[in-house]
């Protein structure tokens, strides 16, 4: 016949298990990551004003303008010693569903160069530093990165496949233009 053990021995058994018990939860817990915060258009705000940087040997201009009713606007203008090459247009909007970085390229005449809609992105990762939109939609521009130096420098890096299917890599160091 088995002997099972009588209400004694089943509470100290309890009684030395609870305290594992706790032990076993508190580390559960910690180990759940908690949920990231929402990044907000005052993220940003150090993009606003004046900023310039050199692609090999032209140069990259861009102009934020601060944040308003959840977007925040820019534009930018590539251009050697003779002319402008590219202009572009873009926004930063804070939405229900996350933050989006969108933009268009254009001619100095202001002919869209995108065929389709204007690229469209989403902050997929971010910390204070660093912001990284991905792109919602198959097309040349993969990835865009805004890593923030300090308060005069931010480095602009881009992942492109370009039209020979041939990844690519596009980065500018900007300095603020006072």
């Amino acid at each position: 016949m088995k002997k099972y053990p009588g209400p004694k021995s089943l509470l100290l058994v309890c009684l030395l298990l609870l305290p594992l018990g706790f032990a076993v939860g508190k580390l559960q817990s910690q180990e759940k990551t908690p949920a990231a915060p929402h990044a907000t258009l005052a993220d940003f705000s150090w993009l606003a004003g004046r900023w310039e940087g050199n692609l090999g040997n032209v140069t990259a201009e861009q102009t934020w303008i601060p944040a308003r009713n959840g977007t925040m606007q820019g534009m930018f203008r590539l251009t050697d010693t003779e002319k402008t090459i590219v202009v572009e247009l873009f926004t930063i909007r804070e939405t229900t569903d996350g933050v989006f970085f969108y933009l268009r390229h254009f001619s100095p005449e202001l002919v869209p160069q995108e065929k389709e809609d204007a690229y469209r992105m989403k902050l997929a990762k971010w910390d204070s530093t660093h912001f990284q939109f991905d792109n919602t939609v198959h097309n040349e521009l993969q990835h865009a990165i805004l890593t923030h130096l300090d308060a005069d420098h931010y480095t602009a890096h881009a992942d492109v496949i370009g039209n020979n299917g041939q990844p690519r890599i596009i980065e500018v160091a900007y300095r603020r233009v006072k």
